[in-house]
């Protein structure tokens, strides 16, 4: 599948599409906040901004949440958790490391591919001193997936003696990277990038020995 993001659409006609979404006020709200932090992260952005974005009044934002605090949690862990749920799902316990690896690392572009914008958003926010408990331990769930992949990989053999959260860094840096490059033009997202980038990567925390064992790259030419 080829996917190509275009450059930036200025925000006033992002804004104007929100503005004819579902008549539920929190979902615009949701929606409107995305857009804006994800643009100017949470401090450039104001709790009124957010609201004309939506079509609804100031006040209207502290109907459904308390704070702006509160609001980006909502936010966040709605889109952390959805993340979770797609990429960090129960493997094949009969799979191989290379296999399991290869698995992670499609689940992890489908859903940028699916959702750019909340991909950028989580990348941007998943240090701030605002992020509440709930947020910190959705976010946390990734870590804990890639130190047991780690773990395991290093134990048959397959990676060399990495930590899990160097290895961690480099998928996740990867994909939020193909995210962004594709997102202002500068390169397609499709099959065989995403193919050639989980080969590098692969490549990257191997051990001495042949690595094309159950990739995607190696799928393609068994075909």
């Amino acid at each position: 599948m080829f996917i190509h993001y275009p450059s930036l659409m200025p925000e006033a006609a992002a804004v104007a599409k929100l503005q004819t979404a579902p008549a539920d006020k929190r979902e615009r709200l949701l929606a409107a906040a995305l857009l804006l932090f994800e643009r100017r992260g949470f401090d450039g952005v104001a709790v009124p901004e957010i609201a004309r974005a939506a079509g609804v009044a100031t006040g209207t934002v502290y109907r459904y949440f308390a704070t702006k605090e509160a609001l980006v949690n909502a936010l966040y862990l709605r889109w952390k958790t959805a993340y979770n749920a797609t990429v960090l799902a129960p493997l094949d316990a009969q799979a191989s490391p290379r296999e399991m690896f290869a698995t992670y690392w499609q689940r992890m572009t489908d859903f940028a591919q699916s959702h750019p914008r909340a991909m950028r958003f989580l990348d941007l926010h998943f240090h701030g001193s605002y992020l509440d408990a709930q947020s910190l331990a959705a976010h946390t769930a990734y870590r804990v997936a890639a130190a047991e992949f780690v773990r395991a990989a290093r134990k048959a053999g397959a990676i060399r003696a990495l930590s899990p959260e160097l290895v961690a860094a480099l998928i996740w840096g990867a994909s939020v990277g193909m995210t962004k490059f594709a997102h202002e033009g500068a390169l397609a997202f499709d099959a065989r990038t995403s193919a050639t980038m989980e080969e590098m990567l692969w490549r990257a925390i191997a051990n001495d020995q042949p690595v094309s064992r159950g990739g995607a790259h190696e799928r393609r030419t068994k075909r």
